[in-house]
C-alpha cells in the first residue's frame, strides 16, 4: 500500500540526490553527478526536474548568471529536508535546519558560489586522497565540539596507522582583511581556551584555500599577524594554497606551503 505522504514514489536513486544536496547545501549537475559516479548528461537533468516538481527541491539561476555562465545550483527546499529527515537514520537533520533553509531561495548569490566552490574543492581533494573524509558545516552541527561559526569543512585523513585532521576554509578575493583576521583569530581563540580538548585529539591543522595569490599572500600575512599578536600557548599549524594550484595538482599533490617557507610544498600526508 502506497504511503499517503508520496514517499513510496520516490526511489533510492533520487534520494541519493538529495543527500548529497542536502551535505553539500547547494550543488551544480556536474558535481553533483561526480559524487554519485555517473556522468552528468546520464539522465540526471531529468531525475533534478522530477525533483523539483516533487517540491523536494528547487534551483538557482537567472537569465545574468546563465550568461556569465554559472551552472544552476541545486538545493533542498523545507518540504525536501523534512523528507529526508522522516526516512530511517536521518534524524540528524533538525528542525532548526530546516527553518534555516527557508533562506537558501533568496541568499546572496556569493553564498551560492561559495558553497559551489568549497564542494569542488572536496572533490578535487577526494580525486587524491582515496581514505579522506570531509564533514561540511551540516554534518558538523551534530556535534558539540566545533566551533559556533565551524570552517567550511572538516577533513580526516587516514594513513599509516596515523590520522591527520584539519579546518578548511576557501577563502574569496572579495574577503576583506577584517573578515581574514576574524576567521584566524577565531580560531586560535577557540583552540586556546580549550574547544577543542574534549576531543582527546590533537588540534587540527588550519588550512586555507585562496582565490588569487594575491589572497594568498594576505591570508599569510595577516595570520602572521594574529600570531604574534595573540601568543596562543599552543600554535596550530597553518597552510595555504590557491584554488588554481588545487586544479593543477598532480599526483604528488604538493601544493600546501607554511607561513615560515613559502617555497617548500608539501602534500597533506606530509604535513606535520
Amino acid at each position: 500500500m502506497s504511503k499517503p505522504d508520496g514517499r513510496s514514489r520516490v526511489k533510492q536513486g533520487q534520494i541519493d540526490i538529495l543527500e548529497v544536496i542536502y551535505k553539500y547545501r547547494f550543488g551544480s549537475r556536474q558535481l553533483i553527478a561526480e559524487v554519485l559516479s555517473v556522468k552528468a548528461g546520464s539522465g540526471l537533468f531529468e531525475k533534478l526536474e522530477v525533483l523539483i516538481k516533487q517540491g523536494l527541491i528547487d534551483k538557482r539561476q537567472d537569465n545574468r548568471q546563465k550568461l556569465l555562465g554559472q551552472p544552476a545550483a541545486y538545493f533542498l527546499t523545507p518540504k525536501g529536508l523534512r523528507f529526508l529527515a522522516g526516512l530511517d537514520n536521518h534524524s540528524y537533520i533538525t528542525e532548526k535546519v530546516i527553518k534555516s533553509s527557508y533562506r537558501d531561495k533568496s541568499l546572496l548569490n556569493s553564498t551560492v558560489i561559495h558553497c559551489l566552490q568549497v564542494f569542488s574543492v572536496v572533490l578535487r581533494l577526494k580525486r587524491h586522497y582515496q581514505e579522506l573524509k570531509a564533514y561540511l558545516r551540516r554534518d558538523m552541527s551534530q556535534f558539540s565540539y566545533f566551533p559556533d561559526n565551524p570552517p567550511d569543512v572538516f577533513l580526516s585523513l587516514s594513513f599509516g596507522g596515523n590520522t591527520k585532521r584539519f579546518f578548511l576554509d576557501v577563502i574569496p578575493d572579495s574577503l576583506d582583511r577584517q573578515g581574514v583576521f576574524r576567521r584566524v583569530s577565531a580560531y586560535i581563540d577557540f583552540f586556546d581556551k580549550g574547544g577543542w580538548d574534549e576531543t582527546g585529539a590533537e588540534l587540527p591543522t588550519l588550512l586555507f584555500v585562496a582565490e588569487s595569490v594575491r589572497t594568498e599572500r594576505l591570508i599569510r600575512r595577516i595570520t602572521s599577524g594574529v600570531i604574534n599578536k595573540m601568543e596562543p600557548d599552543e600554535e596550530s599549524e597553518i597552510y595555504t594554497t590557491t584554488q588554481k594550484a588545487l586544479e593543477n595538482m598532480d599526483d604528488e599533490a604538493k601544493i600546501w606551503t607554511t607561513l615560515d617557507e613559502p617555497d617548500d610544498l608539501l602534500s597533506l600526508q606530509e604535513i606535520d
